[in-house]
């Protein structure tokens, strides 16, 4: 596909390691700020399937549906899924053929805002590294550094 590029979070990956093995404040602190910059990829379902044009570019109808799949914790709390890589999606749809797009923090403040009554938060690499990000600790963060959003437009 042209222009794409693999999304990758070694940093992040990295940071999420540094954490649950030694969890101190300047290493969540190097985890926030590293998740701050970070694009994660998320299973989507796509109701009617994006058409390719003449150039192979998907198109998404406007009056499309687009739901986004989430999580269901024993404690029965639901989250939105963020994996830093293909390799990590894969953990959860071994199969392959998954729809995705790519978030990044903003985005997922905003899923959670529009989702409140049902979404708890959002969780990073569920199958492996298992970052649970409750919606009020999102909420936090996104308060502390407001400019992510302004970063959007």
């Amino acid at each position: 596909m042209k222009g794409f590029r693999p999304i990758t979070n070694p940093m992040l990956t990295g940071a999420m390691e540094l954490m649950k093995s030694s969890d101190t404040i300047e290493h969540r602190e190097m985890f926030v700020g590293e998740m701050l910059h970070a694009k994660f990829l998320s299973p989507v379902v796509i109701d009617p399937l994006p058409e390719a044009d003449e150039n192979g570019i998907s198109k998404i109808a406007k009056d499309a549906r687009i739901q986004l799949p989430m999580l269901t914790a024993p404690d029965g709390k639901h989250f939105f899924m963020a994996f830093t890589d293909l390799d990590e999606l894969q953990k959860w749809n071994k199969e392959g053929g998954q729809q995705i797009f790519g978030f990044d923090f903003a985005d997922y403040v905003g899923m959670i805002r529009n989702a409140k009554e049902t979404c708890n938060g959002f969780v990073i690499n569920p199958y492996s590294h298992n970052v649970v990000l409750p919606s009020e600790f999102v909420e936090a963060i996104a308060e502390k550094n407001p400019n992510i959003f302004k970063e959007k437009k």
